[in-house]
């Protein structure tokens, strides 16, 4: 009877090990998400956007440009953006780096930006000074929460933050700690 208890206590106990070895979850398979990768670049990269007329709308060109597979981003080394208006000046923006989201919509201009307007009849030349700054490409806003100079003419307005619908009319506006200092002829 001893030797009939163990061999009850060891089959017990096999077949406990043997539940738990069955049991046993499937080791966990990684997926791997791709990692951020070029999967191709350009040097001296010019695309040209266009209104549904057919007239030129935006323009945008850099020294090099690469895109990434795993988000569909795009970053641009320095960046030169034009903005057409037909019968005005061209509106140009340079920065030091530019980031595109894989919808093609925003376009960050990252560092110095540097945005110019020639004079035109009545208004004096337009120069804006940041840094940081986020177009929505299809509606021409741009914004940011950075200091702002802005020159004109004679006149000078600083101040914090920006928001400014370049299409026409013309729109700009600063946000905080406004200061100004205007010429008058």
């Amino acid at each position: 009877m001893k030797h009939l208890g163990k061999i009850a206590l060891s089959l017990l106990a096999a077949s406990t090990w043997w539940l738990a070895f069955i049991q046993q979850a499937e080791p966990e398979q990684k997926v791997s998400k791709p990692s951020h990768k070029v999967d191709y670049f350009l040097k001296d990269f010019d695309a040209l956007s266009m209104t549904l007329t057919g007239t030129p709308k935006q323009r945008i060109i850099s020294e090099h440009m690469q895109h990434y597979i795993d988000d569909d981003s795009t970053e641009l080394i320095k960046p030169k953006m034009t903005m057409y208006s037909p019968g005005k000046p061209d509106l140009n923006i340079h920065s030091d780096t530019g980031y595109v989201s894989s919808d093609g919509e925003l376009l960050l201009l990252n560092g110095v930006v540097h945005i110019k307007r020639s004079a035109l009849k009545n208004n004096a030349a337009l120069e804006i000074d940041t840094h940081n700054l986020r177009v929505q490409l299809p509606n021409d806003f741009a914004e940011t929460d950075e200091f702002v100079t802005i020159k004109s003419g004679g006149n000078t307005i600083q101040g914090n933050g920006l928001r400014a619908h370049f299409r026409e009319p013309i729109n700009i506006k600063i946000l905080n700690n406004v200061d100004g200092h205007h010429e008058i002829k």
